[in-house]
């Protein structure tokens, strides 16, 4: 089938976006038909791992195809159309694979890489646990060192491919100090293998969206684990956890969108096949634009995830970008599920059709790899660091106009003498035009000028005289000020805040 590329693409890239997309094509039947039978995939990943999928982002020397992100984008895309399969090629390819690359040792890259690249070893990861979930540092599984080894004991959820993996990249906790538990030095990365005595499997959950893909409890009693199977300093798995996170949930994104492309075929296969009311559904105005936005929705998701994957390539670390295409790609595709549900109506809610599965599995998106709500989470603390979205925005009133206009130009208080009374009419005059906001001590500098230290001086004085309260940060410093009405009638007389708009009768004013 045709393959849409992007003009950045290099021609191995759109070389490689259609051998992909010819093998899922050759192989969706097998997928499908193993979901019928309720069979596991494993000749299939097998498959998968002949053909050196799960190496797309190993580098060469340990015996993968180093596609870059862009490339690995491809294969994921491709890879999630196959069913029960997708998610487990990217629970395997990607999680770990950059906590190895930047963290592990040559030997231990040297052994797990390269069955990673191979398909040789299937992996997991392991985070969730009763207690920690979206607080991921809350880590209760412990990991205590006796001599060369490690002695694991605890329990680890909603493991992804947890049973069938061979590998599992473990998080424990190695230290009970509060100060590093403050500093998020008190977990360690270990690499634990299927078979190590006291690891053993608890329960299988069957989730929702998940077929045949195993979701796992797992349970670890005096396990022990050398440690050579240790990744990172000891009291570094934070950091060891963070690495790569902006690949993965691009990786991630990239695995949502697969299923776009053939579910807009299935729509326009079954609306112009399906007669109502004498006509086709395709000639009805509200599926037409029921598909429409479905378009709409994967072309948008595709573009960003793409554009994503190529500033990866290009050095960059998008963090803010990566959790906004997680997210939207996510929530795109849970609302095509429904859109396409209704579109087919009875037949949508069959089995017999894909479309009542892509919701069910698009659920999981929003919670799996960072919740809708964490990635939201990350999406604004890291934009309110960034001087492109925190610029204040200046206002002004302008006497011409008796309005407040966002303005650059100096306001009428610039130079003033810094004492109680300029300081006071600068916040009261700010009631004026934002009587709802409080001001920053840089907002009232901007305003008047002068020494920082010397204004806030001037803050704790008309705060101890009431004429203005104060908001402090957890530092115990004034972070921001407001004029109290005290404070307002000591500054201006009340007619100076007085304003109505020019319709307004006088003879109604009081």
């Amino acid at each position: 089938m045709t393959v849409e590329t992007f003009w950045w693409w290099t021609e191995e890239q759109k070389d490689l976006a259609k051998r992909v997309n010819q093998f899922v094509d050759e192989h969706i039947e097998e997928a499908e038909s193993n979901l019928w039978k309720r069979e596991l995939p494993f000749p299939l990943l097998k498959k998968i791992g002949a053909e050196g999928y799960f190496g797309s982002a190993i580098p060469k020397k340990y015996g993968g195809l180093e596609l870059g992100a862009t490339g690995t984008a491809i294969v994921s895309e491709q890879m999630s159309r196959l069913v029960g399969v997708g998610t487990l090629f990217g629970g395997s390819t990607f999680g770990g694979l950059h906590q190895l690359l930047k963290h592990g040792t040559e030997e231990q890259k040297q052994k797990w890489l390269t069955k990673m690249a191979s398909g040789e070893s299937i992996g997991a990861i392991t985070i969730t646990e009763p207690f920690a979930g979206s607080d991921a540092a809350n880590v209760m599984t412990t990991a205590v060192r006796e001599g060369d080894d490690w002695i694991i004991n605890g329990k680890k959820r909603f493991i992804t491919g947890g049973g069938i993996a061979d590998r599992y990249l473990m998080y424990a906790k190695t230290s009970n100090d509060p100060e590093d538990r403050k500093n998020y030095s008190h977990i360690t990365t270990f690499i634990l293998e299927k078979g190590t005595p006291g690891f053993s499997l608890e329960k299988v959950n069957s989730l929702i969206g998940m077929d045949m893909v195993p979701n796992a409890v797992l349970s670890l009693e005096d396990a022990v684990i050398p440690d050579k199977n240790r990744i990172g300093p000891v009291g570094k798995g934070w950091n060891v956890m963070m690495a790569g996170l902006n690949f993965e949930r691009t990786m991630a994104a990239a695995g949502t969108i697969g299923g776009f492309l053939d579910t807009i075929r299935l729509l326009f296969h079954y609306t112009t096949r399906r007669i109502q009311f004498n006509k086709t559904t395709s000639s009805i105005q509200g599926i037409q634009n029921e598909i429409a936005d479905i378009i709409a929705n994967y072309k948008l998701a595709r573009l960003f995830v793409y554009h994503l994957a190529k500033q990866i390539d290009d050095g960059q670390e998008p963090a803010i970008e990566a959790s906004i295409a997680k997210n939207f790609a996510t929530e795109a595709i849970r609302d095509m599920g429904l859109r396409a549900v209704q579109v087919m109506g009875g037949d949508g809610l069959t089995k017999f059709y894909p479309a009542e599965r892509i919701i069910r599995s698009a659920k999981i998106g929003e919670i799996a790899a960072g919740t809708t709500e964490i990635n939201k989470m990350i999406t604004y603390r890291m934009a309110s660091r960034l001087a492109l979205y925190i610029e204040p925005v200046r206002f002004q009133w302008n006497e011409e106009v008796n309005a407040p206009v966002r303005s650059l130009k100096e306001s009428k208080f610039k130079g003033l003498e810094l004492n109680e009374e300029n300081i006071l009419k600068v916040i009261a005059h700010n009631y004026k035009i934002h009587p709802g906001l409080y001001m920053t001590p840089d907002d009232v500098r901007y305003d008047i000028g002068g020494s920082r230290g010397t204004i806030l001086e001037i803050f704790n004085a008309l705060a101890e005289k009431e004429l203005i309260v104060t908001h402090h940060d957890r530092a115990g410093k004034i972070s921001l000020v407001k004029a109290t009405y005290d404070g307002l009638r000591k500054a201006f007389p009340k007619e100076y805040y007085r304003w109505f708009p020019d319709w307004y009768p006088d003879s109604e004013k009081f």
